[in-house]
């Protein structure tokens, strides 16, 4: 059992302090919180959850089932030797770039659960294995935001070119990993409905965060608190005060933030920066998936900050090489950004979130019923 340890005085003491100002916050401002949380649950139902989900449950299961290992042996060399990672972990990196945010912090999580890494290995794969993700970059952002698929593909390029190169950056100096041989896998049949359950609660954790950040922004919005430290950066005169709002609105969250570039007409950098950094919501869901973050979150951080700044260069130097008509797309971006362009519907995503919670519930009773079983090399602990 994890023993905790006492909180210190000063910890307390802060902890009281949000708990009492974020209470305060939430009766002054109660109409602002309500509509922000509102929207986010929109947005989550129809867009977020439909097309992550998906790739959760394959992240989880290609750890779970060995399907990671078989396709690890393809990039064992570029795994082994470029990130100096176990080859187990190829499934995994594509996953997280391919996937979106949650998918890759899931698919870390899990290896480290499951004995195959090493926590320092999944502290270097947590420095690079946080990503947007194919759908919301090209899709999302693209085609229903930016109205150019041909952005949406170069900005993906930037942020997985910029990822891949600190993962290399990572494993400068480490040693080669040794090649494992498989280990002990589950039954395709029990995988599966494993890596429903952990697809289930990520999906849960995922929106909590997203529905907490979105109320979190509302208050900053109503009480003037983000206004004036957009005001405070622009005094600066680095900035002026929509990029100063947009800069801000991305380190929070990144849904915020992309629809606040495209209100205000942001440079297309900003996008770049926005989606490789992720925002401190996406953070907070990666490091959920942890009891404890294999890597100091200061260095976390600044590893996000690092791809952002790294993405929003290389679009710097690819941005000449898309054709001349899809450079205006931004100075039609002033308008309010909708997600009626989703394939996907908010009855269609609010059923799906059901039946996760459903089915956590169904699982966690048989799991209980079951007699317990005395430990053995094979057995892993189940994930929760």
């Amino acid at each position: 059992m994890e023993t905790l340890l006492p909180a210190k005085p000063w910890t307390r003491f802060a902890s009281a302090a949000a708990f009492a100002a974020f209470g305060a916050a939430l009766l002054l401002y109660p109409a602002q919180v309500r509509d922000s949380v509102a929207a986010s649950l929109i947005y989550c139902m129809a867009s977020l959850v439909p097309s992550l989900f998906p790739f959760m449950v394959l992240s989880s299961f290609g750890v779970r089932s060995g399907a990671g290992e078989a396709l690890g042996r393809v990039l064992a060399p570029v795994t082994r030797r470029l990130f100096r990672l176990p080859q187990v972990c190829g499934a995994t990196v594509i996953l997280s770039f391919v996937g979106g945010y949650p998918a890759g912090a899931r698919g870390v999580s899990l290896l480290l659960e499951e004995g195959k890494i090493t926590r320092e290995q999944a502290g270097r794969m947590m420095t690079f294995c946080v990503a947007p993700g194919a759908a919301f970059v090209v899709t999302f952002l693209g085609c229903g935001v930016l109205g150019n698929l041909a952005v949406g593909w170069m900005m993906f390029l930037s942020v997985t070119l910029s990822g891949l190169a600190l993962g290399i950056l990572s494993g400068l100096g480490k040693p080669l990993p040794p090649k494992v041989p498989s280990g002990v896998r589950e039954p395709a049949s029990g995988a599966l409905v494993r890596s429903v359950a952990d697809a289930s609660s990520a999906t849960v954790k995922m929106c909590g965060c997203i529905l907490l950040f979105a109320g979190a922004m509302a208050i900053l919005q109503g009480s003037g608190v983000f206004a004036t430290l957009a005001n405070l950066a622009a005094s600066t005169g680095l900035v002026d005060r929509n990029t100063a709002m947009v800069c801000l609105s991305f380190l929070w969250e990144v849904t915020g933030g992309t629809g606040d570039a495209a209100r205000l007409g942001a440079s297309p950098t900003l996008y770049a920066f926005g989606l490789a950094f992720g925002g401190l919501c996406v953070h907070a869901q990666a490091a959920s998936f942890f009891p404890e973050l294999p890597l100091a979150p200061w260095k976390f951080f600044l590893f996000r900050l690092a791809h952002g700044l790294l993405s929003a260069g290389l679009f710097r130097l690819l941005a000449p090489l898309l054709p001349l008509s899809t450079q205006v797309v931004w100075a039609a971006s002033s308008q309010t950004v909708t997600y009626k362009l989703s394939a996907s519907t908010v009855p269609g995503g609010l059923s799906l979130l059901l039946m996760c919670a459903a089915f956590l519930v169904f699982v966690g009773k048989g799991l209980s019923r079951r007699e317990p079983s005395p430990p053995s090399c094979a057995q892993k602990h189940p994930v929760v």
